[in-house]
């Protein structure tokens, strides 16, 4: 049987430095800068307003900012939304993104992982508690 279904076309999210009331799609995001010669980090972007979609799982890196931002459905427990690493140094298969600042974001379908501090933080802050 001969598949003859078209590619999904995906119009280019492009180098940014600022993404504005934009829909991210963060596979799309990533494999964008690695094509465009990068390392594999997404770096020193700014997102205002946009909905950021997954599935994927975000490493924060650097100066990282969540202002005002919804960061997902955590289905009753803000815990449901963060992974911890289990090697000490690297995680793989994730969307990893250094000096990047979210202002007024939506996730969906988006975890979070990094250090237990940043975990410990994250987790706080979406609960209403001190760090």
């Amino acid at each position: 049987m001969t598949d003859t279904t078209e590619p999904l076309a995906l119009n280019p999210l492009g180098p940014g430095p600022i993404y504005s009331k934009r829909h991210v799609w963060l596979p799309q995001l990533m494999m964008e800068s690695v094509r465009a010669g990068g390392t594999g980090v997404v770096e020193n972007l700014q997102f205002e307003d946009c909905l950021i979609e997954g599935p994927a799982v975000l490493l924060p890196l650097g100066d990282y900012r969540f202002d005002d931002c919804n960061m997902g459905d955590a289905q009753g427990d803000v815990r449901n939304l963060m992974l911890k690493p289990l090697g000490p140094e690297r995680v793989t298969g994730v969307v990893p993104m250094r000096d990047c600042r979210f202002l007024r974001c939506q996730f969906v379908a988006v975890g979070f992982t990094g250090h237990q501090g940043f975990i410990n933080e994250i987790t706080a802050a979406l609960s209403g508690t001190a760090a």
